[in-house]
C-alpha cells in the first residue's frame, strides 16, 4: 500500500453531487418534477392548502415558539458573565424579538432550508441620526440590528465553490432585488437546514415523504367534489332534432346547438339557475303536432346515479391523510377522528413527535451559536474563551409523577438529594416553579453549621471527643 503524502492528504478530490456543479435547489432530487424552484412552489402549496399539513405546521410552530431560550456564560468568572450579559443585550436590542425570528426560521422545516441576512449596527446610543441604527447601549461595540428573512422563493440558486464544493453564498432572483444586490455571501447569513446529507445546502423538507400521498389525495378530493356535485345535481341530458346536429345544419341551427351545449355544460342548481326552451312540439310526416311525453322540439332532463359505488372515496381520503401525518410523525392528529386508539398509544405517538421537535430546536440553537454568536465575537475582536452560548429549554413537558416516583425510590435507598442545590434547582425548573438557588445554598450551609455545632456540644457534654463514638452508640 502506497503511503499517502501530506500534500495529497490535504486536497479535496471528489465532489458531493449535482448541487456542487450548478447550485440548483434540490439538484440531487431524483424526481425532475420537483427539482429546483418547482419544489419551493410545491412546498408552499402543500403547506397552505392541505389541512393535515397545515395543522402539523401550526402545532410545530406554536410548540417551538413556547420554548424558553437563555444565554449561558462560558464559565463562572465575572468576565464571562459580563460577556453573557452583552449577548443578551444584543438579542434584546434588535428591531424584532428572538421569538419572531424563531417563528420565521421554522420555515426551514417546510422547505428544507431557510436563509437570513444578518444586519449589524454600532451601539452608539439613542442620539444616532438613523432611527433604524439606534441602540440603547453606548459601549461602541457592534450589535445586531435585525435578522432579515430572505424567503426561499426569492432565491435563484446557491453559489458553490467549484473546487471545494463549499457554499459561498446565495443568489436571489432579480425580480426581488435591485441591480447589483442579488448576491448574499454566506459569512453575512444564517443558513438553517434540516440535514447535512451530501452537504446539500437545500437540506431536505419534512414534507418530502408526504409529496406522493398529497398528490394522490388532491386528485381524489377533486374527484370526490365533482362526484358529489354530479350526485346532487344529476348529469344533464338534452334532446333536440337531428337536423340541428347534422353536418349540413344551417348557421342558425349550429348556433342554437352551440348555445344549447353551453347551457347543458353550465347547468347547476343555484338561486338563479334556469333553462329557457321552446314550446314547439315535434310534427309527423303530415305536419301534425305529436302528443305525449318527450314530444317537445327540445328537452332537458337530469340523470341521477342509482345504487352504491364499488369503491368508497371517503376511506381512501382518510388513508392518504393518515399517510401524510405518519410521514411527519404526527399521525396522532387522526386519533379520535373516526380512528380508535388508547391513551397509551396516543401518548407514545405524541412523545415521539415532541422528541422530533427537540431535535429541530437543538439544530436551530447550534446554528445560532455557530453562525450568529461566533461572527459577532469575531467582528468585535472579543476573547473566544469567554464567549457565551445560547441554550434552549425543554420541549417535552416533564412527567412530574414519574419524577416523584423516582425521588421516592432514591429516598428509600438512603440517597438524599436535598443537600444538592443544583439537583433541587433542576427539579424546581421542571415543575416551572420560582427558585432562589443562592438562598437555598446559604440555608444548607447554615443548617450544616448548626448540626455540626450541636454535634460538638453533645460530644463534649458526654465527655467524649468530637467525632468519636460514645458508649454504645452505633454509627
Amino acid at each position: 500500500m502506497k503511503t499517502l503524502s501530506e500534500p495529497l492528504s490535504k486536497l479535496e478530490i471528489g465532489y458531493g453531487g449535482n448541487h456542487t456543479n450548478n447550485g440548483t435547489i434540490r439538484a440531487d432530487e431524483w424526481d425532475p418534477e420537483i427539482r429546483g424552484k418547482r419544489w419551493i412552489r410545491k412546498c408552499r402549496e402543500m403547506r397552505d392548502s392541505d389541512s393535515t399539513i397545515g395543522a402539523v405546521c401550526y402545532a410545530t410552530e406554536q410548540i417551538l415558539r413556547d420554548v424558553k431560550y437563555e444565554v449561558v456564560p462560558a464559565d463562572d468568572s465575572e468576565q464571562a458573565k459580563k460577556e453573557a450579559q452583552f449577548l443578551e443585550e444584543v438579542l434584546a436590542d434588535m428591531e424584532h424579538t428572538l421569538d419572531d425570528h424563531i417563528s420565521e426560521a421554522l420555515s426551514f422545516l417546510t422547505f428544507g432550508f431557510a436563509v437570513f441576512e444578518v444586519v449589524y449596527k454600532r451601539r452608539v446610543g439613542p442620539n444616532q441620526k438613523d432611527r433604524k441604527k439606534r441602540s440603547k447601549y453606548t459601549d461602541g461595540r457592534i450589535g445586531i440590528r435585525k435578522l432579515a428573512s430572505r424567503a426561499q422563493w426569492t432565491l435563484e440558486r446557491f453559489e458553490i465553490d467549484k473546487e471545494t464544493g463549499d457554499l459561498l453564498g446565495f443568489v436571489q432572483d432579480r425580480t426581488y432585488t435591485s441591480k447589483g444586490k442579488g448576491f448574499l455571501p454566506i459569512g453575512k447569513c444564517i443558513h438553517y437546514k434540516t440535514t447535512n446529507t451530501n452537504n446539500d445546502p437545500s437540506g431536505r423538507s419534512i414534507l418530502r415523504n408526504a409529496y406522493k400521498s398529497y398528490t394522490f389525495l388532491t386528485n381524489v378530493q377533486r374527484i370526490e367534489a365533482i362526484a358529489i356535485e354530479r350526485e346532487l345535481t344529476g348529469i344533464p341530458v338534452g334532446r333536440m332534432p337531428a337536423d340541428y346536429m347534422s353536418s349540413d345544419a344551417t348557421e342558425a341551427q349550429a348556433a342554437l346547438r352551440q348555445e344549447f351545449e353551453r347551457v347543458l355544460r353550465d347547468l347547476k342548481f343555484n338561486d338563479q339557475g334556469y333553462i329557457l326552451l321552446p314550446s314547439d312540439l315535434l310534427v309527423d310526416s303530415e305536419g301534425k303536432a305529436t302528443g305525449g311525453v318527450g314530444s317537445r322540439l327540445m328537452d332537458v332532463e337530469l340523470i341521477s346515479a342509482n345504487g352504491t359505488r364499488n369503491i368508497e372515496i371517503r376511506p381512501v381520503v382518510n388513508d392518504y391523510q393518515r399517510d401524510i401525518a405518519m410521514s411527519i410523525l404526527a399521525d396522532f392528529v387522526k386519533l379520535g377522528n373516526g380512528d380508535g386508539g388508547s391513551y397509551a398509544l396516543s401518548k407514545s405517538k405524541t412523545d415521539l413527535f415532541l422528541k422530533a421537535q427537540e431535535s429541530y430546536i437543538q439544530t436551530m440553537v447550534d446554528i445560532l451559536n455557530k453562525q450568529l454568536v461566533e461572527p459577532l465575537w469575531q467582528i468585535n475582536g472579543l476573547d473566544y474563551k469567554v464567549m457565551p452560548r445560547i441554550e434552549a429549554g425543554d420541549v417535552v413537558p416533564h412527567d412530574l409523577e414519574n419524577i416523584s416516583r423516582f425521588l421516592r425510590n432514591l429516598n428509600g435507598a438512603k440517597i438524599n438529594v436535598a443537600d444538592h442545590a443544583e439537583v433541587v434547582a433542576d427539579l424546581m425548573q421542571m415543575a416551572e416553579l420560582e427558585f432562589d438557588k443562592d438562598a437555598y445554598v446559604e440555608n444548607i450551609e447554615e443548617r450544616k453549621a448548626l448540626e455540626e455545632s450541636l454535634r460538638r456540644t453533645g460530644d463534649e457534654g458526654m465527655g467524649g471527643q468530637p467525632g468519636q463514638p460514645r458508649g454504645n452508640q452505633v454509627l
